[in-house]
């Protein structure tokens, strides 16, 4: 068989090319080693959030993205542009690669995490500015590694035992920097590059003019010119990319088509693909040019502006094309797709759209990065809920849940105080009846504390149920679909109130753009629960999107309208706050937070439940410690709802 493999001259050529310009990377990879960032997302981000980097930022998976640094000549023979993990971090977000393998030692590549993080979370205060100020490529070049090393020092200098491992980073990846044909100025930037590493001195003299430069607090960098065939240094893993704010698109019309698909790729794993938006203007025209393709080879390539018609691939081709481009075009398009694909971008939000609503139920948002309010941002559309809809019944096992889960909350109900020796009651204390008569036998005086009475306690408190029906919950987990399991932990929690005679109302929120937030009273403080208020729960529907932060205002306002001393706003939702125009992101998160502490400020409570199982990344940002439950099986909610609420209501 070897033989007649070895007759095969083609698959001979292709084997020995393959020897030759297959593994060209750059920085040797050790698979045996590597370290995956969801082994140490969650340490990561307590280690982040503890150096003082900023709550709101999520620690995300990055795509690769191209160098433009220069290749070696085995390199040139198989590829044009290498391509290499991206370390970027921006107010949002922090990516980072999804596995680290550059050292031979786990240990290592575990340390570079947490480096990373580190390096981070000090470099927006390092006192270097974040965004290149220079357009010539050496200038630029120049300025990063000048902010490189100051954010360096300034970690080293704070976190003493971070100085360790990086000098031991530093050194492993000296000597793994490979050796390359270089020009003159690029050979001196790779010598400031290696002595920065190392904390050594330059043998190169136009790299020791550069590495004074660098060194210096206020460096000027603009006597220095790239030269024509100038190339950007071979990126270094010790050293991010720090951004401060991603720069925001304009508002998108609202004629567009922003009409909601599903898609089954939402369970993968997902990572932030670069992204951009663009007007494509051509491509919106009706009277494309017929083109003859004649012989050709097929590939996936970046949006042109053209004139074209559209073509809408399948599920799996659409998938290939956003695997196979670095970066993805967003354009507004008139035209409706039927293939719908669910994945994460790494695209700055819309900008935030200034105009006040006309309304009575007018809401304010919080603009984190502004630090401001924007008053009468979003508008309420309050409903009262019809029976009409989906006619879903709990089945025979969720009917035995149920009341075996009433019994639970029953067991919660307060208890009856009989109080002896009273002024007065309903009955005679036959105990301090007796004792008082032997007094009056023994001395003459006796008490006159002889009566039974029986105080009913009730808990002097209100709850406000607000359950998210975004269109999140037409999606499946475990066979079953979300808003049925949602319906169910309604049923049982409203069940469960009723039997403890706790008063409470039930609210569901949807949101399609800041003009229509929908808020619908399934049931008020004053109304009883009863078959009525099952079947609005039963005809449940899924909406649109989650504006979680005016949805919570909205409820904060009806809530506070109780005369009850303790009011609990109880949230349930299964996914992160968004919308369809800007608010998405850590602006949905923020202003979701700052909407939370206005209710805490105004003396109510509010406790937030997530079956989604990504909410570690966000949740405790959003309510706190100890104001949250996150459901890690969905099937067990309706179960853990009694325990939950024995210790809102013990605290």
């Amino acid at each position: 068989m070897k033989w007649l493999e070895f007759t095969e001259l083609e698959e001979q050529t292709g084997r020995i090319w393959h020897r030759i310009v297959g593994k060209t990377a750059s920085y040797r990879y050790y698979p045996e080693a590597a370290v995956s960032l969801d082994d140490v997302r969650v340490a990561l981000g307590v280690f982040f959030r503890g150096l003082g980097g900023s709550p709101g930022v999520s620690i995300i998976a990055g795509t690769s993205q191209s160098s433009e640094h220069r290749l070696t000549l085995r390199q040139r023979l198989g590829l044009m542009q290498e391509s290499l993990a991206r370390i970027e971090c921006n107010a949002e977000r922090m990516l980072l690669p999804e596995t680290l393998g550059y050292f031979p030692e786990s240990s290592l590549n575990r340390q570079h995490y947490f480096w990373l993080a580190a390096f981070f979370a000090t470099a927006h205060d390092s006192g270097c500015p974040l965004q290149p100020e220079y357009t010539d490529p050496l200038q630029a070049d120049l300025a990063f590694l000048h902010r490189a090393y100051w954010t360096s020092v300034k970690v080293c200098e704070r976190y003493p035992g971070l100085a360790l491992s990086y000098r031991s980073l530093g050194a492993a990846l000296w000597n793994r920097r490979p050796q390359r044909a270089l020009t003159p100025q690029e050979q001196a930037v790779e010598a400031v590059i290696q002595a920065l590493l190392c904390n050594q001195t330059c043998v190169d003299a136009l790299g020791t003019v550069f590495l004074r430069a660098i060194r210096h607090c206020v460096p000027e960098f603009s006597h220095w010119q790239a030269s024509r065939h100038y190339r950007t240094f071979l990126p270094v893993p010790l050293w991010g990319v720090m951004h401060a704010f991603l720069k925001s698109a304009n508002v998108r019309p609202d004629t567009l088509d922003d009409s909601i698909g599903t898609s089954a790729d939402g369970d993968e794993k997902q990572h932030k693909k670069k992204s951009r938006r663009e007007k494509q203007d051509q491509s919106m025209r009706n009277d494309p040019l017929l083109l003859n393709r004649f012989e050709k080879l097929m590939s996936w390539s970046e949006m042109v502006n053209v004139n074209r018609a559209v073509q809408d691939d399948d599920a799996d081709g659409a998938k290939d094309a956003a695997k196979a481009l670095e970066e993805i075009t967003l354009s507004p398009n008139t035209q409706r797709a039927a293939t719908r694909l669910k994945f994460d971008l790494d695209l700055s939000p819309d900008d935030v759209n200034p105009a006040l609503l006309i309304s009575e139920l007018a809401y304010p948002e919080w603009d984190f990065r502004r630090r401001q309010y924007h008053d009468r941002q979003c508008r309420i559309i309050f409903q009262h809920a019809t029976e009409g809809g989906e006619q879903w019944e709990p089945g025979l096992q969720a009917r035995k849940r149920l009341r075996k889960i009433r019994r639970q909350f029953e067991a919660l109900r307060p208890k009856r105080e009989i109080l002896r020796r009273q002024l007065d009651g309903a009955e005679l204390d036959m105990d301090a009846l007796v004792r008082a008569q032997c007094d009056m036998f023994a001395t003459g005086n006796s008490s006159d504390r002889i009566y039974l009475d029986v105080r009913q306690h009730a808990r002097d408190l209100s709850v406000a149920i607000l359950m998210d029906v975004s269109l999140s919950t037409d999606s499946w987990i475990g066979g079953r679909r979300i808003l049925d399991i949602e319906k169910e932990a309604l049923i049982t929690l409203a069940t469960g109130l009723a039997a403890c005679r706790d008063t409470f109302a039930i609210y569901t929120f949807t949101s399609r753009k800041r003009d229509y937030v929908r808020v619908t009273g399934i049931k008020d403080f004053t109304e009883s629960f009863n078959t009525q208020v099952l079947r609005r729960i039963t005809a449940l529907r899924p909406g649109y999107y989650t504006r979680m932060g005016a949805a919570l205002r909205h409820t904060q306002h009806l809530l506070s309208q109780r005369s009850e001393r303790h009011r609990l706003i109880l949230l349930l939702t299964d996914g992160k706050p968004n919308d369809l125009d800007y608010y998405e992101g850590r602006y949905g998160v923020e202003d979701t937070r700052q909407a939370i502490i206005e209710a805490r400020r105004a003396g109510l409570s509010v406790f937030g439940i997530t079956i989604d199982h990504k909410a570690q990344d966000y949740f405790p940002y959003l309510f706190g410690r100890g104001g949250y439950a996150i459901v890690a099986k969905p099937d067990r909610l309706s179960h853990l709802l009694p325990v939950i609420y024995q210790q809102l209501i013990n605290s």
